[in-house]
């Protein structure tokens, strides 16, 4: 089943007009290689002003290098997972600065052991396919923030890992920690379980270590992720097509610049477009408008045959409450049906200021309900089912009927917090559910099997960054 946001002509409008804007305001790149690699590639460059113009037949060429696969692997199995295989996946949130305490009933500053937690918990959940550092401990200085993060989500899961490097020297550091993982820079190449992702500033600039990072990320390699995130209204066009059109331009920006250095390498379009709330001047992750815009980026993205990113599951509620439910299940429901590659945000709170474990576990189940409407209702022989009606008797039960056996898991989702009465010994809210299914992946989590050889040398990478880089 899919739902398009944008018919056909207006989709080719949005990327007319982003192309317009590439060919004649451009783009501002703050890094000089940048700025070289695409003059040399026939974009006009004007390096005082630091302002690059793409013209629409050089961006064509780029664009049709785009590759309609992104490829991962997860270490401990070897299992590969192409994110563009059309089956939609689930990702968390990502740098949330506090965790919200179930307990206390309220938020509070995130830690080392809040992360080493919360990666624990993604790594159990079932519809969390890929993860991002979920929080950010805020006991270490803010500048190696990307390092820690590195260093703990490659400790407690094996599954697929959006890395932000806040500068190029970061950047070596969380290299050399996959590397160990990997056993060795060429075989985390050959076999990517980690991806970059760079944010560019909007309005339409590309800052110095963005930039820088971006094309060290090609160079290299590795899968990459671009996130324009404007704010309608503030940072962008307060109409939503306006703001798809600047955040498409953003997108094209980066990934035309991927595709001069290292044409097919595989590019993540993970655009977060939100609305400003105009009586507080706030961006407001819950409102339905961002989802709207993000289901026309899952349009745009296949357009473009990229991987898409999109969030579906963000809430302006500061708890676990009804706001949560119908922002995340409207938002979720829109971009699912769109065919998005991916669903993000699983965890949210507030604004992406704060996360929790209990809503992780909710989330996921959301996701699971999401994934099994976007497949939609199968209209095959087997699934029409004639024969099998025409053969029931009056008195006939089609419990333990052979079709109904052969079906029965696929055709319904497998919910695990609501619909369990029966079997409960006691009656259960979703939240106690929750935090009682967090309990347990918590209190047996999957052995990571790492050799201590391994989790020594990731401390002393850690602490030899440490020592470098120094306070914020």
């Amino acid at each position: 089943m899919k739902f398009e946001m944008l018919a056909p002509e207006e989709l080719e409008r949005i990327h007319a007009a982003s192309a317009h804007i590439l060919a004649t305001g451009g783009v501002r790149f703050r890094g000089k290689k940048a700025l070289r690699i695409l003059a040399d590639a026939g974009a006009r460059v004007d390096f005082e002003k630091e302002r690059v113009r793409i013209p629409e037949s050089l961006l064509e060429k780029l664009l049709s290098r785009m590759t309609n696969h992104f490829r991962l692997w997860k270490r401990g199995s070897g299992e590969l997972i192409d994110l563009q295989d059309g089956t939609i996946r689930g990702h968390n949130v990502g740098g949330c600065v506090r965790i919200f305490d179930f307990q206390e009933g309220q938020s509070r500053n995130a830690s080392q052991a809040d992360l080493e937690r919360m990666t624990t918990l993604l790594d159990g959940l079932e519809n969390i396919h890929v993860v991002r550092p979920v929080v950010y401990p805020q006991e270490f200085p803010s500048n190696m923030w990307d390092i820690y993060t590195a260093g703990t989500i490659l400790r407690f899961t094996d599954k697929p890992y959006g890395i932000t490097a806040y500068s190029l020297e970061n950047l070596a550091y969380i290299l050399e920690l996959a590397g160990v993982m990997a056993g060795g820079l060429a075989n985390l190449i050959a076999r990517p379980f980690i991806w970059g992702s760079i944010c560019p500033d909007s309005p339409l600039s590309y800052p110095e270590a963005t930039s820088d990072i971006l094309v060290r990320y090609a160079e290299v390699g590795l899968p990459v992720a671009i996130a324009p995130c404007p704010i309608a209204g503030a940072s962008s066009p307060v109409t939503l097509a306006g703001t798809l059109v600047q955040l498409n331009a953003e997108f094209l920006a980066g990934a035309a610049l991927v595709q001069v250095i290292r044409p097919g390498l595989p590019v993540k379009y993970t655009g977060r477009p939100m609305p400003m709330n105009m009586r507080t001047g706030t961006a407001t992750f819950g409102s339905i408008e961002m989802g709207m815009m993000s289901a026309g980026l899952v349009q745009l993205s296949k357009r473009y045959n990229v991987c898409s990113d999109s969030y579906g599951l963000g809430t302006r509620s500061k708890c676990l409450d009804e706001q949560a439910a119908y922002e995340k299940a409207l938002n979720g429901v829109l971009v699912g049906l769109a065919g998005a590659d991916l669903v993000a945000a699983a965890g949210l709170l507030e604004d992406a200021l704060t996360s929790s474990a209990e809503q992780l576990v909710i989330d996921n189940e959301i996701l699971g309900m999401i994934f099994r409407a976007a497949r939609g209702v199968e209209v095959t022989e087997d699934h029409l089912a004639v024969e099998t009606i025409l053969g029931m008797g009056a008195e006939d039960s089609y419990l333990d009927n052979p079709h109904t056996l052969s079906h029965m898991r696929q055709e319904y989702s497998q919910l695990r917090l609501v619909g369990q009465a029966g079997s409960a010994p006691k009656a259960q809210g979703v939240l106690e559910a929750a935090r009682d299914r967090a309990e347990a992946i918590l209190k047996s989590p999957r052995a990571m099997n790492l050799p201590e050889p391994v989790v020594q040398e990731i401390q002393h990478i850690v602490d030899r960054a440490s020592q470098h880089l120094g306070k914020a």
